[in-house]
């Protein structure tokens, strides 16, 4: 990144929501979107993407460049499902002269055409890129939202787009919850806050409260009613995977693996994933392996890699 692009980037304070797939992220977006002052779009995607191509564009002070580079965002297919540009005239009106005064023109686009004054994003794909995230905007703010990877396994496990592997599972549940958790104690307070997915459905004015004041936001009792009008901004090719997410919080959610997940699976995903379920205190059976998960480790390393 330049020193000019550094500049520009250091008076945008965007909100990144974060946590693997399947933790309650999207509940907290459609939350976070009810609040009347602020934008949170469908998955964006690519603004990480982008970042790592940039030198394909030049020099973005130059108008051509950035038109180009708008146009590849703009037919972007997550940029196209969540509506996210309308107008590319009114976003180059505003001027942008860097990556992160162009994305920012972009997000405050929508937001104002929603009749909002400020932007965030819920994308679970930037998780593992909060270091790119935060050197495009130095005072962005990261919520990370952690749901007992037990859950999320099992929530995973009924999409058809990911994995039913629960070596996978696990390392991936793993891996991008204690990333993220490591790079938000980096970041330090002032720029990370961890929430849990249990407890914002216990309390979701608990949470969405604390959530709220690390955003130097008031709290507003419009966001406990997003499921009213959850539906009108869920893309609807993603409706299909998002049922819970557009509900009231259910607290039968909570835990539901304890009866839903086999146990096989359960045993395996706590042996590749036990000491960090530990270290973010959730509780880990003391259940030795049994023959059919000797069986299914077999399957699972050897057939259904996957």
């Amino acid at each position: 990144m330049t020193d000019d692009t550094r500049s520009s980037s250091t008076q945008i304070q965007p909100f990144f929501v974060l946590g693997a797939q399947r933790s309650g992220t999207t509940m907290l977006r459609l939350m976070l979107n009810n609040h009347p002052r602020l934008a949170v779009p469908h998955e964006t995607v690519f603004i990480t993407q982008f970042f790592r191509r940039l030198q394909e564009y030049g020099d973005l002070t130059q108008a051509q460049n950035q038109r180009r580079l708008l146009d590849d965002i703009a037919a972007h297919t997550l940029v196209v499902r969540g509506g996210l540009i309308t107008d590319k005239e009114a976003i180059l009106a505003r001027g942008p002269r860097s990556y992160a005064e162009l994305i920012n023109a972009i997000m405050t686009c929508y937001a104002e055409a929603q009749g909002k004054a400020r932007w965030g994003d819920k994308t679970p794909y930037y998780t593992p890129d909060m270091d790119i995230l935060h050197a495009i905007f130095p005072k962005a703010k990261f919520v990370q939202i952690l749901r007992d990877g037990r859950d999320v396994a099992l929530s995973q496990r009924k999409i058809e787009w990911c994995s039913t592997n629960s070596f996978r599972l696990a390392q991936d549940w793993t891996w991008k919850t204690t990333l993220c958790h490591k790079v938000g104690r980096v970041l330090g307070p002032d720029h990370y806050l961890e929430i849990r997915y249990e407890d914002l459905v216990r309390d979701p004015q608990a949470v969405l409260t604390q959530v709220c004041g690390f955003l130097g936001e008031d709290y507003d009792e419009q966001m406990l009613h997003y499921h009213e009008t959850a539906k009108n901004v869920v893309p609807g090719e993603s409706l299909k995977w998002h049922q819970n997410s557009v509900r009231a919080p259910d607290a039968s959610k909570i835990f539901a693996w304890k009866n839903a997940l086999p146990e096989s699976d359960r045993i395996i995903f706590e042996e590749i994933a036990g000491d960090a379920l530990e270290y973010f205190g959730y509780e880990r059976a003391p259940v030795n392996p049994t023959l059919m998960t000797k069986l299914k480790k077999v399957y699972l390393t050897m057939v259904n890699r996957w």
